[in-house]
């Protein structure tokens, strides 16, 4: 992903399909956001659409952020795009102008079935290259806002930037490869180029297709260190498919009817095995329930406490399962508590504290109903410097008490606050559907507010992108970074 990067800039290539910074305050991070998570301080110098793929530039101090400014404005940068249409310009090369916009175009050879044609904004407006293009009789394959016909995504690449370094003063040529689903023009292959470009050798366990936000509608595919779980949304299994995919790949019935317990359909079957995510190691397994031992839409909240310094912390992590919030904690200094209902799930996150070098015995697992736990742990004046709050959807304890999150989330979350310690973290998450991003905000300052205490500062998260949504669909993960008084 990273292009280019010193002490001044910060080029990357963009995949398709993610903004440039959010949109709004409950969408999932753009590039911006993540970038300045990881890289520090950032400042946006141009923008690329979300279904634009390539160069995008980022200034690191205030002489960067002016220099380049300057360039962008008098015009001094050149922008060099490539561009797929199903229809072949009528002119080689040729000015294309409007009210407010200029961009060059110039054909260059068929590809396959459709048209390869390079594109040189000469002006910076919004879509000037998509309206120009259909303006002028070759709309861009995926462009259907403009009149292209559907394809698994804009076929529209920023391919070059040319621009003045800020400090030398000495040109610099900034260079994306051009997208391998501009060769292949398949659904697949856009599905992996976007996650080649989003992981590295640190994250093996990923979603490989996210239904029809990847082009296939009623199918999940989950990566777990090359062994794939294909998740139907409908009980007519599309088999075809497994030949187009790669390594072992295990089947499985999620209907609203129906949930079935994952089967190999190719390869042998494994118990558990390991996976990697941002450098840690969790132990995975297909056979042993409905679930993996990981939820992967996770990734980015347990990557922020791995970059917390936690030592001579505390945490207690509720609804634990196999710990994965824990074992990120610990490695990061903190001392942790994990509390579940499951014997069997803690202590498969006992293993996962020992495959990351980390000694389970120094730390807490304790058995038994979160609540339960939570007045025990409120007679005993205990406190912790951060509390993970992240309950299933529906539960049901052994004694036939029931959980739902639209209904009992808030009294949850004020007993987990009165836990806080002062200035500390209550982390509180939900994968309910029905609950939107607004409300659930409101449900859990409202129980904060009831257990006595304010929120000094709040910040919220959502599914990581490779949980794509389509268009206008709202992430059903919903998660709150609170720091306590």
């Amino acid at each position: 992903m990273i292009l280019f990067e010193d002490e001044h800039l910060l080029a990357v290539h963009k995949p398709s399909g993610i903004n440039t910074h959010k949109p709004d305050s409950y969408a999932p991070e753009g590039m911006f956001e993540w970038l300045r998570r990881r890289h520090g301080p950032l400042s946006v110098i141009h923008r690329l659409d979300k279904e634009t793929s390539g160069v995008l530039l980022f200034g690191k101090n205030r002489q960067a952020n002016q220099s380049l400014s300057r360039q962008f404005e008098s015009r001094q940068v050149s922008k060099e795009y490539l561009l797929l249409s199903a229809q072949r310009p009528r002119r080689q090369r040729f000015v294309a102008r409007s009210a407010d916009a200029e961009t060059e175009f110039e054909f260059l050879q068929p590809h396959g079935s459709a048209f390869l044609v390079r594109a040189r904004p000469l002006t910076g407006k919004t879509h000037q290259i998509r309206r120009h293009a259909a303006d002028n009789g070759f709309p861009i394959l995926g462009d259907t806002r403009y009149g292209g016909p559907p394809a698994p995504r804009l076929m529209l690449h920023a391919h070059r930037l040319r621009i003045e370094h800020p400090q030398t003063k000495t040109p610099l040529t900034l260079e994306a490869s051009v997208p391998a689903s501009f060769v292949t023009g398949d659904a697949l292959t856009a599905a992996r180029e976007f996650r080649e470009l989003i992981f590295d050798e640190d994250t093996n366990a990923f979603r490989l297709l996210s239904d029809a936000a990847d082009g296939f509608a009623g199918l999940i595919v989950d990566s777990y260190a090359g062994r794939l779980l294909a998740q139907w949304q409908t009980e007519s299994v599309n088999a075809a498919l497994y030949e187009r995919l790669d390594g072992p790949i295990y089947e499985q019935i999620c209907t609203r009817q129906k949930r079935t317990v994952p089967r190999c359909v190719r390869g042998e079957a494994e118990s558990r095995f390991a996976v990697r995510e941002n450098g840690l190691t969790f132990l995975v397994g297909f056979g042993e329930g409905l679930s993996t031992g990981l939820f992967m839409d996770q990734r980015e909240n347990r990557w922020r406490l791995l970059q917390m310094d936690l030592r001579g912390k505390t945490l207690l992590n509720t609804f634990a399962y196999t710990c994965a919030f824990s074992v990120a904690a610990a490695k990061s200094g903190a001392l942790t508590t994990s509390v579940d209902l499951s014997r069997h799930y803690l202590d498969w996150g006992r293993e996962n504290f020992r495959a990351n070098g980390l000694a389970a015995d120094e730390h807490e697992f304790l058995v038994g109903d979160v609540l339960d736990w939570f007045r025990r742990f409120a007679g005993r004046g205990r406190r912790w410097d951060a509390v993970i709050l992240d309950p299933p959807t529906f539960s049901t304890t052994k004694q036939g008490r029931s959980f739902q999150a639209d209904r009992d989330y808030g009294k949850l979350a004020a007993a987990a606050a009165s836990l806080v310690a002062a200035g500390g973290w209550l982390f509180c998450s939900t994968n309910h559907r029905a609950l939107r991003a607004d409300r659930f905000e409101k449900v859990v300052r409202d129980a904060v507010a009831q257990s006595g205490r304010e929120v000094r500062e709040m910040e919220f998260a959502t599914t990581p992108w490779d949980f794509r949504v389509t268009e206008g669909e709202a992430p059903y993960l919903k998660t709150l970074w609170l720091r306590l008084d």
